[in-house]
C-alpha cells in the first residue's frame, strides 16, 4: 500500500462522516496503512481544507447544545472524539459563547410539560452534563 491509496482510503472515510485527524489515523492504521502514510493523508486532507478538526468542533458542539446536552458531557464526547488539544481550546472558547442555562431551564420545562417531576428533571439534566 502506498501513500495515494491511504489518500484514497481517506477521501473515502471522510466521506461517510467527519473525523478528527486521530480518529482518521487510527481507521487507516487499521485497514493496513502505515502511521507514516496516514499522517501524510490525514496532512495533505488538512492542507486541502477536508479535514478541519476546528469545523467539526464547531459541529459537534452546536449539535450536541441544540440537543440540551451540558458542558461536561459536550468536553467528555469530545475528548472521546480524540480532538486535538488546539480544536478542544476551540471548543471551550465556542462553548463559552452559548447559554447553557437557558438550554437547561429549556430542558427542565420540556421535561415537566411531558409529566416529569423535578426531581426526575434534575437528574436528567445531571446524567446530560448540567452541573450546577
Amino acid at each position: 500500500m502506498n501513500d495515494t491509496e491511504a489518500y484514497r482510503a481517506a477521501v473515502r472515510l471522510l466521506a461517510a462522516s467527519d473525523k478528527t485527524a486521530a480518529q482518521l489515523c487510527r481507521r487507516l492504521t487499521e485497514k493496513g496503512f502505515s502511521e507514516e502514510d496516514a499522517a501524510d493523508a490525514a496532512a495533505r486532507l488538512e492542507s486541502e481544507g477536508y479535514l478541519n478538526e476546528y469545523r467539526y468542533a464547531e459541529k459537534t458542539v452546536e449539535r450536541l447544545y441544540n440537543a440540551f446536552y451540558g458542558k461536561e458531557y459536550v468536553r467528555e464526547y469530545l475528548k472521546g472524539k480524540e480532538f486535538s488539544d488546539p480544536a478542544l481550546e476551540y471548543a471551550e472558547e465556542y462553548m463559552s459563547a452559548l447559554d447553557f442555562t437557558a438550554s437547561a431551564e429549556a430542558y427542565v420545562k420540556k421535561l415537566i410539560s411531558s409529566g416529569k417531576s423535578k426531581e426526575q428533571a434534575k437528574a436528567a439534566l445531571y446524567r446530560r452534563g448540567f452541573t450546577n
